[in-house]
C-alpha cells in the first residue's frame, strides 16, 4: 500500500515537473519571438531614414554658421550614424590651452520599439565633455521629431534643451534648438538643411 502511495506520488511529480517546463519552454519560445519582433526595424526607423544622405547646412541668421552632415544607416537600418563637419573655431584642449580645429559632433540616432521612444547621443569636439541623451517623439501632423534633454555644462548648472527636425520635403529640412529660461522654452539658433548627395 505504502509503495503505491509512493509510486502515485513520484508520477505526480513527474507530470507537474513536466508540465513546468513545458509551460516554461512555450513562454521562453514566446519571449524570444517577442523580442527578436522588437529587434526589427519598423516605420519609424523608415521615417529616421529618410533623413539618410549627405547635407549641407547653414544658420538662418550667421551665415558663417554652417557645414556638411552625413547621415548613414547601420545594422540594417537599425541604428544611423551622424557625422556633422563645420567651419574653423577655437577649441578647449589640454593644459588650459586653445587651439583652432573643425567643429565635428558624432551621434547615434535610433528608434526603441519596447520603450516606444527616438533616442540620440550625441558627443562633440567643442564645448562639454559629456554625452548627450536625447528623448524623442514624432509629431506626425506638424512632420517634426522633437528630442529633449539636459545638459550640465557647469557642475551642478543644469540647463533643460530642445532640438526640432522639420521636414520640409525629401530635399530638405530645418533643425531648430531651444534652450528653457523662466519656464519657457527661447529659440537659440535655427539650421537650414539642404540634400547634396544619397
Amino acid at each position: 500500500m505504502k509503495n503505491g502511495i509512493k509510486n502515485t506520488v513520484a508520477i505526480g511529480l513527474f507530470l507537474l515537473l513536466f508540465h513546468m517546463n513545458a509551460f516554461s519552454q512555450k513562454e521562453q519560445s514566446e519571449q524570444m519571438i517577442q523580442m527578436l519582433d522588437y529587434s526589427r526595424p519598423g516605420t519609424n526607423h523608415s521615417l529616421l531614414g529618410q533623413l539618410v544622405g549627405t547635407w549641407n547646412f547653414q544658420d538662418s541668421k550667421l551665415p558663417f554658421v554652417k557645414g556638411t552632415l552625413v547621415r548613414k544607416p547601420i545594422y540594417d537600418g537599425r541604428f544611423f550614424s551622424v557625422e556633422i563637419t563645420g567651419g574653423k573655431i577655437q577649441m578647449p584642449v589640454a593644459d588650459g590651452k586653445m587651439k583652432e580645429d573643425y567643429y565635428k559632433s558624432q551621434q547615434i540616432e535610433g528608434y526603441d520599439n519596447p520603450r516606444m521612444g527616438f533616442y540620440t547621443s550625441s558627443i562633440n569636439n567643442h564645448i562639454g565633455s559629456d554625452i548627450q541623451y536625447q528623448t524623442g517623439v514624432y509629431d506626425a501632423a506638424e512632420k517634426k521629431l522633437i528630442y529633449d534633454w539636459d545638459s550640465e555644462l557647469i557642475k551642478g548648472k543644469f540647463q533643460k534643451d530642445r532640438r526640432v527636425i522639420r521636414m520640409i520635403d525629401s530635399s530638405h529640412y530645418t533643425e531648430t534648438y531651444f534652450e528653457q529660461r523662466s519656464g519657457q522654452y527661447v529659440k537659440v539658433r535655427e539650421l537650414n538643411y539642404t540634400k547634396s548627395g544619397g
